[in-house]
């Protein structure tokens, strides 16, 4: 689990060689309460980690497919999971251990409504994933829409596993943090340098794309 230059923030990941990219999970370290963010595999470093910042209190999860290793988490934290409602069928039995679903009408808890704001993507492979801005380390998380397979570029999730594109253009965040310090990816790798003008940038030749 490596530092990153973000007050607070961790993220380990794993290398997926039929992808060749890195699949990534996020620790955070916070005054009211540690939050992990589609957490990768508990490996002992990783553990140790957590452990010694006084382990977690919430998990947040993105979408479904990256439920990963939220249940060994779970069992080691105690901490609560808090996910997008419109991914409930998706999530199967697993929706079980869920213990808040958010939604357009429905916010995070109040410790961590302050600083975690969830956006919802619609269009991507399922009906909706979140992505989080964490505004006090002025940090974007994407799950899968959003991914970068070269590092400091950009792309969207393949066209054949997009449901509705338009969509994904329109509810992708963009009202940004200035200064945008980091994207976090799940899928690919993450920028800690230049975030806001490489989204910028990236947005930009989305609605290019997409007009065309």
């Amino acid at each position: 689990m490596k530092q990153t230059r973000l007050n607070g923030l961790h993220y380990w990941g794993e290398f997926q060689a039929d992808r060749r990219i890195d699949f990534n999970g996020f620790f955070w370290r916070r005054p009211y309460g540690n939050v992990l963010i589609d957490p990768m595999g508990a490996s002992a470093v990783a553990r140790a980690v957590v452990t010694d910042a006084g382990g977690a209190r919430w998990i947040l999860l993105t979408n479904a497919d990256h439920w990963r290793s939220t249940d060994d988490w779970r069992e080691l934290t105690g901490a609560e999971i808090a996910a997008p409602a419109a991914e409930r069928a998706r999530f199967g039995p697993a929706a079980e251990r869920v213990s808040h679903w958010f939604d357009d009408k429905h916010s995070l808890p109040a410790e961590l409504a302050e600083d975690v704001v969830p956006t919802l993507i619609h269009g991507g492979k399922s009906e909706a994933e979140a992505a989080f801005r964490l505004a006090p380390i002025e940090a974007l998380v994407f799950g899968d829409v959003v991914r970068s397979h070269i590092s400091g570029e950009l792309r969207l999730l393949p066209d054949e596993k997009l449901t509705d594109l338009d969509e994904v253009r329109r509810t992708l965040p963009r009202d940004l943090i200035k200064p945008l310090n980091a994207l976090l990816l799940g899928d690919g790798d993450c920028l800690f340098r230049g975030a806001h003008e490489t989204y910028t940038q990236f947005l930009s030749a989305l609605d290019v794309a997409t007009s065309s």
